[in-house]
């Protein structure tokens, strides 16, 4: 087994706690998503044009996030692997 110095664990360590806050993550917007085209039809007219758009911005937020999070992953385990 190797051993691996304190930088090359810590950053493993990041890697794996990015990951385990970016599964949720995905979870969350695939949920919105199937509920935003599940809910559509039964809104209807009943004034929920403002929870829609803050629904949406929520949204795009979470994909924007869960889009710097794969980036910052994919750097860090590029820099452990040319170590």
């Amino acid at each position: 087994m190797t051993r691996l110095s304190g930088s090359r664990l810590m950053t493993w360590v990041i890697v794996i706690l990015a990951i385990l806050v970016l599964v949720p993550l995905l979870g969350m917007i695939g949920m919105m998503a199937m509920g935003g085209t599940m809910m559509g039809g039964q809104m209807g007219g009943s004034g929920m044009g403002g929870m829609m758009s803050m629904s949406g911005w929520g949204l795009l937020w979470m994909v924007l996030l869960a889009a710097a999070l794969i980036a910052l992953i994919v750097l860090v385990v590029r820099a452990i692997s040319r170590r």
